[in-house]
């Protein structure tokens, strides 16, 4: 077979897969995309009801400090701001009180509790660094057992599907912090953007100039039989899928139960933030998101969802202690390598069996395409 460039395949048409094609087809490679969803852009793609914009997979705001990756997606369209802030729902006291607070924690708004004083005596206890193996332990020496209780260990238990102490504490400094700065966003972030009609329209800006499949589910046989006619492949789907092992990975799903209500006015909303959480047990959910917070869509209706844990899907990874299923996803590479004769590069949230936010997989899909584009070159292409 003749070809004058060279070709590449991509799998799963994501934000990592999506950057991937594009860089490489900058960079003069001819690519072609295999998504096996009808529509490219992964979790982060929203959908309307009624005319009202909001999000199956759960809230996705993208948020960077990478001043590339900002100015990547401004490229795209994507560049009007967003602050944001979570809400978290907690039952305090004696009586029992529903009561609205910030996420993270503000000790400026805990002093007002009737539970402060166990606070305050707690938080004077903690050791110097927050520290253990496991996600409770690594917690508690943060933020002392009565916060813990109260924001986290409900809510990791749902989410999560097992309790803390069999969770990994290496996702904790970067999702758990106690703040008395008053700073209310969620990130700190220099850059902050939402959509107002959802990632849609930018994930299919960034794709634009790639030839794309969809509904095209592939396993590894298919690569095996496809390989002849590239000169690399590029994998940005769950492995154990692409293996025929469903299961032996273990993801944690979610699934929202979305409603759309009819508003009075244009802004209306009905939830007191974009994401409001609500960790109690008795809620068999685990947050709400009203997306229309986020969009500042003028509309006489809104969408409410309800996120419940444990839907067969993958949305996240479990990070266990001993990290078991990192070790299985690394043994997977090496056995798709082995398969193929031609290099194949593994790229993005799914591939790699992590938890990663828009930006870093944005960033994944700049150093997969660099990679592949240099071994090209390094090869005499």
């Amino acid at each position: 077979m003749s070809r004058t460039s060279k070709r590449v395949a991509v799998v799963g048409a994501g934000w990592s897969g999506a950057v991937t094609a594009e860089r490489l087809g900058a960079g003069g490679v001819d690519v072609e995309v295999f998504e096996r969803a009808a529509n490219v852009g992964g979790h982060s793609r929203s959908e309307t009801l009624n005319g009202v914009v909001y999000e199956p997979n759960g809230a996705h705001i993208f948020h960077t400090s990478n001043e590339e990756v900002a100015a990547y997606v401004q490229r795209f369209g994507l560049s009007r701001p967003y602050g944001h802030a979570v809400k978290t729902q907690v039952h305090i006291g004696e009586d029992d009180e529903l009561t609205l607070l910030s996420w993270p924690p503000q000790l400026e708004e805990l002093r007002d509790l009737p539970v402060w004083p166990t606070i305050e005596k707690e938080l004077a206890d903690l050791p110097d660094r927050p520290a253990g193996d496991d996600f409770e332990t690594f917690v508690k020496s943060l933020m002392g057992a009565t916060l813990y209780d109260l924001f986290i260990r409900d809510y990791t238990a749902k989410q999560w599907g097992r309790p803390a102490t069999e969770l990994s504490s290496s996702f904790a400094p970067k999702r758990v912090e106690l703040r008395d700065d008053g700073y209310r966003r969620l990130f700190r972030d220099r850059w902050e953007f939402f959509p107002a009609e959802g990632m849609n329209s930018v994930i299919e800006a960034v794709m634009a100039k790639t030839s794309v499949t969809c509904g095209a589910e592939l396993v590894l046989d298919d690569l095996v039989a496809m390989q002849r006619d590239y000169d690399a492949l590029v994998v940005t789907a769950p492995l154990d899928r692409l293996l025929g092992r469903d299961g032996e990975l273990e993801w944690r799903g979610i699934h929202l139960r979305s409603r759309y209500v009819p508003v009075d006015r244009p802004d209306e909303t009905l939830t007191a933030a974009y994401v409001v959480n609500w960790p109690d047990a008795r809620y068999p959910f685990t947050r709400t998101v009203e997306t229309k917070h986020a969009t500042g869509q003028r509309i006489g209706g809104t969408v409410v969802s309800e996120e419940f844990p444990g839907a067969p899907a993958r949305h996240y990874p479990v990070p266990t202690v001993d990290r078991r299923f990192e070790t299985l996803n690394e043994r997977y590479k090496v056995e798709v390598r082995a398969a193929l004769d031609r290099p194949v590069y593994f790229c993005g949230r799914l591939a790699n069996y992590l938890y990663i936010n828009q930006d870093q997989a944005i960033e994944q899909g700049f150093a997969c395409s660099t990679e592949v584009l240099a071994d090209f070159e390094g090869s005499g292409s």
